[in-house]
């Protein structure tokens, strides 16, 4: 896979989960700085374990299939 599809995918994802409202979490952390986090965490690992990467998504490929009622099973995800 290419990493600059795989950054722009990872990149949406989370840049679409920040909020205005940017409230501040039992954490101590603002929503916007958690999401970051996690942003940064998954481009690591991700990077770190592209072979895992690609378990997930095929996971969430037949995932999609099964909230869409195009099939009746889950699948397991890999580990």
């Amino acid at each position: 896979m290419e990493q600059d599809k795989i950054n722009n995918v990872v990149n949406e994802f989370f840049n679409s989960l920040k909020s205005e409202e940017d409230k501040m979490l039992e954490t101590g952390l603002t929503h916007n700085t958690t999401v970051d986090l996690l942003h940064q965490a998954t481009l690591q690992l991700v990077q770190d374990n592209p072979t895992g990467f690609e378990k997930y998504i095929d996971f969430f490929e037949f995932a999609c299939m099964y909230l869409r009622n195009d099939t009746d099973e889950l699948p397991e995800v890999e580990k």
